[in-house]
């Protein structure tokens, strides 16, 4: 994620390596805040193609734990935005998916694994449903196009891209309900906890789900979505650009006394390996399984899709690596690719770590690592090695940080 994990940072003041980018300043894209990133101070990088802030002005340390004890905003606009409709016959969307998103209320965000023929991960979505044969999807942004490709190959479905008309503002924290509802309105307060809901971004009411469309979102329709990356709670804004900016300064100007700020990329991934969340490319680049990640609750074997056999396999053999957290004894985090050996023989290796870094919220570094089947269960001192650097731990169970 940009942040050199070889090197043990004062995390208040941090030292920022920049991965040399193949993208120019004036061919990345940028989202409809991204003026907004420079009038508040943030350090712009090139993540995926799109310019980014890594961090602003209060450093990576301090934007993460606003988040944890207070609220902040991210931009994540960049991340992909589908309508998808299933057609009147043949297999719909629910065919090329882990989780059941049919025989769920309307409104009802879900967690989902996109998966291939040989069961490995192609995405990780949130899949929201609108209604029967009609569902609001959002892919990582890396995977947008290929995603879109897979989708449409494998199922009679109509997808609708609506990814270059809506910004995403994210707010979350223990008071990202009482900041986002004096802006908006007491009622975004009805939105649960991965439940969305229509929004009208001008008139500050809630919609009819059939609302959203192609030429709702280019004027003043969006979606209040009660989900984040952070394990806080609080809500995904998703709304027409053009009404991001004044949004994004309302919610950042409010004199609410909570002391919200702008959070950047590099606080995004502290936090969201706190709550133990895959990252795509990262923790799964289609060379992993749903059962493999320790995510078999997306699994819903009530229906077909694409390397169920695989998986149930797995499930019956119990033979596969397994995703365990490791939390190590100093701040010196881990990088992905190290070596997992175990304390009591370190000639033995028995995985490697896909995620690692700082934990703010708990002193010192974890991280996320596949390991052999026999060695997945918590309290298993470990040694992490790489380029002959070793790091002591103890193998736990995930979330690092859970909320009360």
């Amino acid at each position: 994620m940009f942040i050199d994990n070889s090197i043990n940072y004062n995390y208040n003041n941090p030292k920022i390596i920049i991965i040399p980018s193949h993208s120019s300043v004036d061919s990345m894209n940028k989202t409809a805040l991204n003026q907004k990133h420079i009038e508040y101070e943030g350090k712009l990088v090139d993540f995926h193609g799109w310019e980014m802030p890594l961090h602003y002005k209060a450093g990576i340390m301090k934007e993460h734990l606003t988040v944890r004890s207070s609220v902040g905003l991210f931009d994540v606009s960049h991340m992909g935005d589908f309508i998808i409709l299933d057609k009147s016959s043949g297999k719909g969307f629910q065919s090329l998916l882990t989780n059941d998103i049919i025989n769920v209320a309307d409104g009802k965000c879900v967690y989902t694994h996109l998966p291939d023929d040989n069961a490995k991960i192609i995405d990780d979505l949130i899949v929201t449903k609108l209604g029967t044969g009609r569902y609001f999807c959002v892919p990582n942004a890396s995977m947008i196009d290929i995603d879109e490709n897979w989708m449409k190959e494998n199922a009679d479905i109509e997808l609708i891209d609506i990814s270059s008309d809506l910004s995403c503002i994210a707010v979350q924290g223990p008071n990202a309900r009482i900041l986002t509802s004096k802006i908006l309105g007491e009622y975004i307060n009805t939105v649960g906890k991965f439940e969305a809901r229509i929004f009208n971004y001008v008139s500050n009411q809630f919609e009819e789900f059939n609302s959203l469309s192609k030429e709702s979102v280019k004027k003043e329709i969006g979606i209040v979505s009660g989900t984040g990356y952070t394990g806080e709670d609080g809500f995904e804004l998703i709304l027409p650009n053009a009404l991001a900016p004044a949004l994004w300064d309302k919610l950042l100007k409010a004199d609410m006394g909570f002391g919200a700020l702008p959070i950047g990329l590099g606080a995004r991934d502290t936090l969201r390996l706190e709550a133990g969340f895959l990252l795509s490319g990262q923790d799964f680049s289609r060379d992993r399984t749903t059962i493999e990640t320790n995510c078999s609750w997306v699994i819903k074997w009530n229906h077909e899709f694409k390397g169920r056999e695989i998986l149930q396999r797995m499930k019956e053999e119990k033979t596969h690596d397994k995703m365990m957290g490791i939390v190590l004894e100093g701040r010196a985090p881990a990088r992905p690719g190290s070596k997992v050996r175990l304390a009591d023989s370190p000639h033995e290796i028995v995985g490697s770590v896909s995620s690692g870094n700082f934990a703010p919220s708990l002193g010192k570094s974890i991280a996320l690592a596949y390991l052999e089947r026999q060695y997945a269960k918590a309290g298993i001192n470990v040694v992490l090695e790489y380029h002959g650097r070793e790091l002591k731990g103890v193998t736990t169970k995930t979330p690092f940080v859970t909320k009360t």
